[in-house]
């Protein structure tokens, strides 16, 4: 499980910013913000850090990893994400 040692989660400049100074946003089919609200509920944190956390383990699933704000590659470079059920 990931939490705030994760390397994605170090601040690479203190610049007042915060640790997550990116804005991320997606389009999403009818109904998933209720369903990431009741995820993070019965994971018990909020919604943001719930969303952080699955698309860090989709990246990494994937091979790619985001280590202090540099993105490193992994092998799995031709295979879908574990997260996304492909086998």
């Amino acid at each position: 499980m990931l939490n705030e040692h994760h390397e994605a989660y170090q601040p690479i400049i203190e610049d007042g910013r915060g640790r997550f100074p990116e804005d991320v946003r997606v389009k999403a089919p009818r109904g998933m913000g209720r369903a990431i609200a009741k995820a993070a509920e019965l994971d018990h944190t909020t919604q943001a850090e719930w969303k952080r956390r699955a698309l860090l383990q989709c990246l990494s699933a994937k091979g790619v990893r985001l280590r202090r704000g540099r993105l490193e590659l992994e092998g799995n470079e031709h295979g879908r994400a574990e997260c996304f059920g492909a086998k």
